[in-house]
């Protein structure tokens, strides 16, 4: 057993393949294999199932992916400290929560550059179920996630609690609406939402459902731009955050509507792997810039 042994297996399970891990690390696929079959002969258990696609760890590979990652992040920890001063180099894997606005994306990765441009960044715009799942998984360093009201990350992640963000209906400037309307006043329009797994479509769908009203979906989408282009032509209803509202280019055609009985509203954190060694300062520059976007001040959840 040795470290390349040990980097072999993490890039497999990060990656789903032989074949990603190789790209990964600079190697043929058979250097891969190779090092599989040494570390499980080293180990004597399988540690990965190839029945199946993705690649994914037998039990035992999964115990060996936990320590081999701390060893790894250790290494890059030393050389972090001996070669480069201490500066956070290497890869650093972040996401944010597609909620939230590209703008966040933007702003967070220009902040990391200008501050360590020795990190390779690999940036992603996802729902925060998943960014949660690959956190968990370690294929992931840190997230910028939304959670409903009242609920917090796994104790297995470590999360700050940056504040909250308020969601707002939009439509468009030519749809009649009394000054603050309630819920019934909507129903009989169609709502332009994310597929499932948007937690704001959640939080229109429960509040809908809990005064027996109507939940009539116009149009899934994915993308906010595309979203109010289709609130603009009238399709719909959207509900956004304000500042995503403010960046939109058809912000001109589009109207806030504060409706009496409907507030949505969500917790952002800052969430990571309880041991993120030589990352640290890179992740409270990724907390800066998100708060920064979203101009929150430092609260404490409720």
């Amino acid at each position: 057993m040795n470290f390349y042994d040990l980097e072999a297996l993490v890039g497999v399970i990060d990656y789903g393949s032989v074949v990603g891990a190789a790209a990964s690390l600079h190697v043929t696929q058979s250097a891969i294999t190779r090092r599989l079959r040494s570390l499980e002969d080293a180990l004597g258990v399988p540690l990965l199932d190839h029945k199946t696609r993705p690649l994914q760890p037998t039990r035992a590979g999964l115990e060996t992916y936990t320590f081999a990652k701390q060893v790894l992040n250790s290494v890059s920890d030393l050389k972090s400290a001996v070669v480069d001063d201490g500066e956070p180099s290497g890869n650093f894997r972040i996401g944010v929560a597609r909620g939230l606005g590209g703008t966040v994306l933007t702003e967070s990765i220009c902040s990391l550059r200008t501050e360590y441009p020795k990190l390779s960044i690999q940036a992603f715009a996802r729902w925060s179920g998943l960014l949660m799942e690959q956190l968990m998984s370690r294929t992931l360093d840190a997230a910028a996630v939304l959670l409903p009201r009242g609920e917090t990350p796994p104790q297995t992640l470590h999360g700050d609690y940056l504040g909250s963000e308020s969601y707002a209906v939009v439509a468009a400037k030519t749809t009649p609406f009394p000054p603050s309307p309630m819920l019934h006043e909507l129903s009989s329009h169609g709502w332009i939402l994310h597929p499932h797994g948007c937690g704001t479509r959640r939080s229109i769908e429960s509040a809908l459902a809990a005064h027996r009203l109507p939940f009539k979906v116009a149009v899934e989408v994915e993308g906010h731009e595309l979203q109010l282009s289709l609130v603009v032509q009238g399709v719909g209803l959207a509900l956004v955050m304000p500042q995503v509202l403010r960046a939109s280019e058809f912000r001109k055609h589009l109207k806030l509507v504060k409706v009496a009985d409907f507030v949505s509203e969500q917790g952002v954190w800052i969430v990571h792997p309880s041991h993120i060694g030589r990352l640290a300062p890179a992740v409270r520059t990724l907390r800066s810039a998100v708060k920064q976007s979203l101009h929150l001040k430092s609260l404490q959840p409720e």
